[in-house]
């Protein structure tokens, strides 16, 4: 017999002794749980016969009443903190306070200044109460959508920045609504507007937003690096990095040249500053992005003289780049036909425009306006 057939027998022989021994712990164990659980339920079966013989004794109330008392008694749901607390709560999860809330709405044919509130399950506020500081009126997260919700959210609360005429009707609680009580459970009465802040969103929207944002550029990158490769993902993120830094340090690009004859762009930004741009060309993906995180002044670099500042229009006809505005490329060889450069202004439209000109490359200069 071999040394490793051996040994191998010595191993299988080590682990069948240990799970015999954890075989036998687990029996007796089981043994031990299962005398307990006997032990549980005949003490569980001698309370219950205890407590059917005092129930059959007079005076005693029976249980059925008892919970009956209960159910007419509405839960007073009384929270002890403090107002500071409750407005995080209400900015990052509003969903949570749904359970300590009565919701409500405005009265019909209330035009008092202090408008009633009444219960109401399809209210579009809340009603909460602190203990030791009263009342206060909350707007029901997702019911201002319509125009018509938004009447009402003005006559209790004040506001700040501009009212949206349409679309998202995002708005930030700075302030609650403070209210008297009229009818325990049932009636408020408005007694000092709150104060909400149009076009700033609460925390969880903000959250909400960067997670599709995340998930977006996720996607984007799982389809960039089917197409391009490892290589030219780790590229990407580069010179993504690259345009933060150049955000930072610049601003954002005043305006992105892109050579209409050959895959060349460039980025302008304050100073003015020129940034060289690599234009990326392979397996359907086309894009132009900055070559470096600085960049070197306009007037020292090479296009400061051959490219003229006076802005053209392609031809609204035009079959790649109709209405385009771009400038010509002054050129002093009269064999050479002049370069013409589109004008994009941001990195993404100077990939939009590359992506026309891929493989309809030509100078914009004819049928220009």
């Amino acid at each position: 017999m071999s040394d490793n057939t051996l040994d191998t027998l010595k191993f299988l022989l080590k682990d069948s002794r240990k799970l015999s021994e954890q075989f036998a712990e687990f029996k007796i164990g089981s043994q031990q749980l299962s005398q307990q659980l006997n032990n549980a339920i005949a003490d569980l079966e001698e309370r219950i016969a205890q407590l059917e013989e005092s129930q059959s004794n007079e005076g005693n109330l029976p249980v059925s009443n008892f919970s009956q008392s209960f159910s007419n008694e509405e839960i007073e749901h009384l929270l002890d903190l403090p107002l500071e607390k409750i407005l995080d709560v209400y900015s990052e999860f509003p969903q949570l306070l749904e359970i300590v809330c009565r919701r409500v709405s405005v009265s019909i044919n209330e035009d008092s200044p202090n408008p009633i509130l009444e219960r109401n399950n399809q209210g579009n506020y809340w009603v909460l109460q602190l203990r030791e500081q009263g009342f206060f009126l909350l707007p029901r997260f997702g019911s201002f959508v319509r125009m018509t919700a938004l009447e009402s959210l003005q006559r209790l609360f004040e506001s700040e920045g501009k009212i949206p005429d349409s679309g998202n009707h995002e708005f930030l609680l700075k302030q609650p609504a403070k209210l008297e009580l009229l009818k325990r459970n049932q009636r408020w009465q408005l007694a000092e507007k709150g104060l909400i802040q149009f076009g700033e969103a609460p925390l969880e929207f903000r959250w909400q937003q960067e997670i599709r944002q995340m998930r977006d550029r996720y996607q984007e990158f799982t389809k960039m690096l089917e197409k391009v490769g490892e290589a030219g993902l780790q590229a990407t993120v580069i010179s993504q990095r690259w345009q933060q830094e150049l955000e930072q340090r610049y601003g954002e690009p005043v305006s992105i040249m892109i050579n209409t004859c050959m895959p060349m762009a460039y980025a302008i930004y304050k100073g003015p500053t020129l940034v060289p741009c690599h234009v990326i060309l392979t397996k359907g993906i086309c894009l132009v992005q900055p070559a470096w995180d600085r960049g070197v002044p306009w007037d020292t670099s090479i296009y400061a003289k051959s490219h003229s500042r006076n802005v053209l229009r392609s031809s609204p006809d035009h079959p790649i780049l109709a209405n385009q505005p771009y400038f010509k490329e002054i050129t002093y060889l009269k064999e050479q036909k002049n370069q013409t450069w589109a004008i994009a202004n941001t990195y993404q439209d100077a990939s939009r425009i590359i992506s026309l000109l891929n493989g309809n490359w030509g100078s914009l200069e004819d049928g220009t306006s």
